[in-house]
């Protein structure tokens, strides 16, 4: 029974890439620019799925994620600033340095101690993430932009809610509760999303590979901490990794906004 649960699981996984495959875009434009203007995209345009080569689309896709992704690593980054600047502080944190640490660290879900320790545990948690990780599990959970999640209510990651004001997933099993979440946009959902990464106890494992990375971060090292994300646990971070690989997405990881 184990045998025949395992030849299931990774037939499953099969089917999967194979679709995947057919909705990706090759040859991407990422090894010929470096910058991007930002550009607010509310939500997903009306006539996306209007666009009947699935290549073309999904590079629409990504057009339209990667300045909203930038943006969100770029917020993150200036508060890991601010953090280490702090951290360099000798002996004594002036009363603003105090301010900006309790802030973060309730942000951040951290708990309460002296502020050296504080600190410490905040630049493990506020940190950027490869731009081309975030597109892969944009491109995932969303269905490359196609699901209703992400049309109807801007969730591109499949971050659910136990509020009353999500969307009722239609194969919902019996008995649960939860709904899927609405943003008011797609930069709140990545917002969210990178925010959740970096918060929550689930992806406690992927913030300890990051930390012991230095700069740009490795997409593939990251994705081993993943594994919670979904509930097929290890095939989900090898589709994460498979989808970066052949797309080339870690093209994407040397953007900036101009």
């Amino acid at each position: 029974m184990k045998d025949s649960g395992i030849v299931l699981s990774l037939l499953i996984l099969t089917v999967a890439l194979v679709v995947l495959v057919g909705m990706v875009p090759e040859g991407s434009r990422a090894s010929f620019e470096s910058t991007v203007e930002y550009l607010d995209t509310p939500s997903i345009p009306d006539d996306f799925l209007d666009i009947k080569d699935a290549r073309a689309r999904k590079q629409y896709l990504i057009d339209i994620l990667l300045p909203l992704v930038l943006k969100a690593n770029k917020k993150v980054s200036r508060q890991r600033k601010s953090l280490e600047s702090i951290k360099k502080t000798a002996y004594w944190f002036s009363a603003k340095e105090k301010r900006i640490v309790d802030e973060l660290a309730g942000k951040y879900r951290v708990e309460r101690d002296d502020y050296r320790t504080m600190v410490d545990e905040l630049l493990l948690r506020v940190d950027v993430l490869p731009n081309s990780l975030i597109l892969a599990q944009a491109a995932i959970e969303s269905g490359w932009g196609t699901s209703r999640f992400a049309l109807e209510g801007n969730n591109l990651f499949g971050l659910r809610t136990l509020s009353g004001r999500g969307m009722v997933p239609k194969d919902r099993d019996d008995g649960k509760v939860f709904k899927v979440s609405r943003f008011k946009d797609l930069q709140s959902s990545i917002d969210y999303y990178l925010w959740n990464i970096n918060s929550h106890p689930k992806y406690e494992e992927l913030r300890q590979i990051r930390s012991r990375q230095t700069y740009p971060h490795d997409p593939f090292k990251l994705a081993q901490g993943l594994r919670h994300y979904s509930e097929i646990g290890e095939e989900y971070v090898q589709m994460v990794i498979w989808l970066i690989d052949y797309n080339n997405l870690r093209a994407y990881d040397s953007y900036t906004l101009e």
